[in-house]
């Protein structure tokens, strides 16, 4: 059950971070507006959709959903003038990731059983066997929805914060804490995830 997560950091390095950095030299060093600094950063998140939907040719339900709350975002903070549309899209999209982890609790197996068989066996046939046969433990069912109640609840703490913060804080500050709290939240779910996962494994 000890999960690994480069998937996941790179994600957060091309869809936080990288944008994050390209908007604080586009503001300071250019003198660029937000709005603008914002759209140009959005490139990023954006190609890594691309990408994906490239490389496994086919577009998941959740990577289209996140296409569109990106480009709505970015439109509709150009034709209003309004950066917070912008820096909202981000908290919706959260709020959308927070929403099918905790959605999946109701399916026959939730999110993380799923997200921990790709991080945890990196493909190998029988590593993915194992992983599927330990889905008859009581103890692992328990865990997989446990786990998966925790980061649905996480994210969704998250998404309603940086929308909070977005109206009720100037934008240059939400701009740059916005990002963080997304890392910072997931990285404390990771830590959590690493911890319950090796206090569980010598059981499974």
């Amino acid at each position: 059950m000890r999960p690994r997560f480069r998937t996941l950091y790179r994600s957060l390095t091309i869809n936080t971070l990288i944008p994050l950095a390209l908007v604080l030299v586009l503001q300071r060093r250019f003198g660029m507006a937000a709005i603008q600094a914002l759209a140009i950063a959005a490139v990023f998140p954006l190609g890594d959709i691309a990408f994906s939907w490239i490389r496994s040719r086919r577009l998941e339900p959740l990577g289209f959903v996140m296409l569109v709350v990106l480009v709505a975002g970015i439109v509709l903070s150009l034709i209003s003038g309004d950066v917070r549309f912008a820096l909202v899209k981000e908290s919706f999209a959260t709020g959308i990731v927070s929403l099918t982890f905790l959605g999946s609790l109701f399916a026959r197996r939730p999110l993380i059983f799923w997200l921990g068989r790709q991080f945890s066996t990196a493909g190998d046939p029988a590593a993915v066997a194992d992983w599927d046969s330990r889905w008859e433990r009581p103890g692992f069912r328990r865990a997989m929805r446990l786990m998966t109640a925790v980061w649905g609840i996480g994210y969704l703490i998250d998404a309603i914060g940086r929308a909070v913060a977005a109206y009720a804080l100037p934008p240059n500050v939400t701009i740059v804490l916005s990002p963080l709290s997304a890392v910072g939240v997931t990285l404390l779910l990771i830590v959590w995830t690493i911890a319950y996962a090796r206090r569980r494994s010598p059981t499974g």
